[in-house]
């Protein structure tokens, strides 16, 4: 077998494995499935007793006994049948529901550099069409199969107890059909493979092209993503239409050779009962059987060809399953006492986001509980690194992360984010209301709880004035409000969290001049008797800080209390401080010209 083949069977055979949870409701259904294929393939056999022995001898009595026997078979296949529908299609959604929450939680464990590496849209494609693609081979074309399998079985079984010569010389053109779609599998196979691939390249463009519709607007650059879409729409077209080529180069040959079947079906019934060695009867259920017999080889071949697509949807689904989380709870890791203190220490720390090139290079720092420190330094030289590392986004290269003296690969990652808040530089807004954003963190904080922490970020001035109020929606990633409210949303939420870590990295660097103040302001009463990192371009969450750490080209530079710094006039800081002036008056310089 040729290694695709061997992966092939392989992820077939792990897709399989995921029915085995409900076993018992498909095997209660396959049961029922049994029960109506045999209702199903009894009438053709009602109609031979009827032409054989009812016809012949005139006998009314029989024929009408018959007629009332294949009313009642109908009956029953047809109940066997809703029963058999129901609860397999009961199983599917089980399926389908439990095999994407499986995706989204895995999803959920794993590092952030993962998802750096990975794009959205492609794993929204996996968590919808690909799930779907699965589905629907795993259970309905399962049950497709598996019924046409024994109307195949059961009908050449009938066939050869009827007349075995003939239904010997009936089954020939199946074996030629099966040597047929073995190769056309071997064929078709890495076609389906790059058209899922495609259909992920083209979810993943479109979906980032939607989020940055305002980017491509403002840049003008609509023609160009056009361009690209269409790219990637015609690779998928190219793929697509090269299966349906393929599809329909070996079908009509398929079912071609399986239509030799009736012709020597026919010809062989008149051949034998011309002999006296079959009977009209007979012939007559032959042809019954033939809808049941030829049908479901088409019904095959197209099931086939679902499962070629499934195996290439399936092999994508173990991607995401099987890739490592690196960031996860060691077997032993315990839970921090709560409250932390908030003590926390870098021990000759070494990370790179490629480990071939380090970020930050044999870096050590402490910092003690309630102290506030403002991390400072040029773009690139890992600032927010170190906030990701101490929130465990990230393990270190090298060396160790301490919180309250705890390793923190030793603890449950829940017990660490559970009480350390987090301000952005890009808040992050659901679409939903402003309430349900600022109970993010605290579901179920009271309505004056979520006020008050408003207040104290200065929020709920603009949060008041907006069309509902607390209820308004803000839209998708908050883009009905400004930059400004955004971030002051941020703060409230770490308000209302009460964590006693906060780890705030640029909250002020992309926001309006006007809201700068007022964020500040908020952030202030919220460092207030807690733990504090800072990371910021400007100064003026700086100089009110503890302690100022500088950082350049992956190492600490300087650090201690910012009046100190600021006394060494070759300094680091003292110098950012004189430039930061400098672009203050400048900036100031402007509004007045203006």
């Amino acid at each position: 077998m040729s290694k695709p083949a061997s992966h092939q069977a392989s992820t077939i055979r792990r897709l399989y494995g995921l029915l085995t949870p409900y076993r018992r409701t498909i095997a209660a259904g396959m049961g029922c499935l049994l029960l109506s294929i045999a209702a199903e393939l009894y009438p053709p056999l009602i109609w031979q007793q009827v032409v054989d022995v009812g016809l012949m001898r005139g006998d009314w009595g029989f024929i009408l006994w018959q007629l009332a026997l294949l009313l009642a078979v109908f009956a029953v296949g047809q109940a066997f049948s809703a029963i058999r529908g129901v609860l397999l299609e009961r199983a599917g959604q089980q399926l389908t529901l439990d095999l994407r929450l499986q995706l989204y939680h895995k999803l959920q464990r794993q590092s952030a550099a993962y998802f750096a590496n990975r794009r959205t849209g492609d794993l929204i494609a996996r968590l919808t069409a690909d799930v779907e693609a699965v589905q629907d081979v795993l259970v309905r074309g399962t049950d497709s199969v598996v019924a046409n399998a024994l109307r195949l079985l059961g009908v050449a079984a009938i066939f050869i107890y009827l007349q075995p010569a003939l239904g010997l010389l009936t089954l020939i053109p199946m074996v030629a059909v099966g040597l047929l779609l073995t190769r056309y599998n071997a064929n078709v196979r890495p076609v389906y493979r790059a058209a899922r691939e495609r259909l992920g390249e083209l979810s993943a463009r479109l979906a980032d092209n939607i989020a940055g519709v305002r980017v491509i607007q403002s840049f003008a650059q609509e023609r160009r993503e056009q361009i690209a879409i269409e790219q990637l729409g015609q690779q998928l077209y190219d793929e697509q239409v090269k299966a349906v080529a393929l599809r329909n180069r070996v079908f009509p040959v398929i079912r071609w050779v399986a239509s030799l079947g009736n012709v020597i079906m026919l010809g062989g019934g008149v051949f034998f009962i011309l002999r006296g060695q079959f009977t009209l009867g007979g012939l007559l259920a032959y042809r019954g059987y033939g809808r049941y017999f030829f049908g479901p080889v088409d019904d095959l071949v197209n099931i086939n060809d679902l499962v070629q697509r499934a195996a290439a949807a399936g092999r994508r689904l173990f991607e995401v399953l099987d890739a490592p989380e690196t960031i996860r709870d060691a077997p032993d890791a315990r839970p921090l006492p709560t409250p932390i203190r908030g003590d926390i220490r870098l021990e000759g720390v070494t990370f790179g986001y490629d480990p071939a090139r380090p970020v930050l290079r044999d870096v050590s720092l402490h910092i003690r509980p309630g102290e506030r420190v403002a991390i400072l330094g040029p773009s690139g030289a890992g600032k927010s690194t170190l906030l990701a590392l101490v929130a465990r986004l990230y393990d270190p290269d090298a060396g160790r992360v301490l919180l309250d003296g705890h390793d923190l690969r030793q603890v449950t990652l829940e017990s660490l984010r559970s009480q350390a808040a987090q301000v952005q530089q890009e808040t992050y807004l659901f679409n939903a209301s402003v309430l349900e954003n600022l109970r993010y963190g605290r579901p179920d904080a009271s309505l004056e709880e979520v006020q008050a922490a408003a207040r104290a970020a200065n929020a709920h001035g603009f949060i008041s004035e907006l069309p509902q109020g607390y209820d308004t929606l803000v839209g998708e990633r908050g883009v009905k409000l400004s930059g400004g409210q955004k971030q002051r949303i941020a703060v409230a939420r770490a308000f209302l969290a009460n964590t006693p870590l906060l780890l705030l990295d640029e909250p002020t660097s992309a926001v309006e001049p006007e809201s700068e103040a007022l964020i500040i302001e908020g952030l202030e009463r919220l460092m207030e008797c807690r733990t504090a990192l800072i990371v910021s371009h400007r100064l003026s969450l700086a100089r009110s800080a503890d302690r100022v750490v500088v950082v350049a080209g992956g190492r600490i530079v300087e650090e201690g209390p910012p009046e100190e710094l600021l006394a060494r006039p070759g300094g680091h800081f003292a110098a950012m401080v004189r430039a930061d002036s400098a672009f203050v008056t400048l900036e100031d310089q402007q509004r007045a010209a203006a």
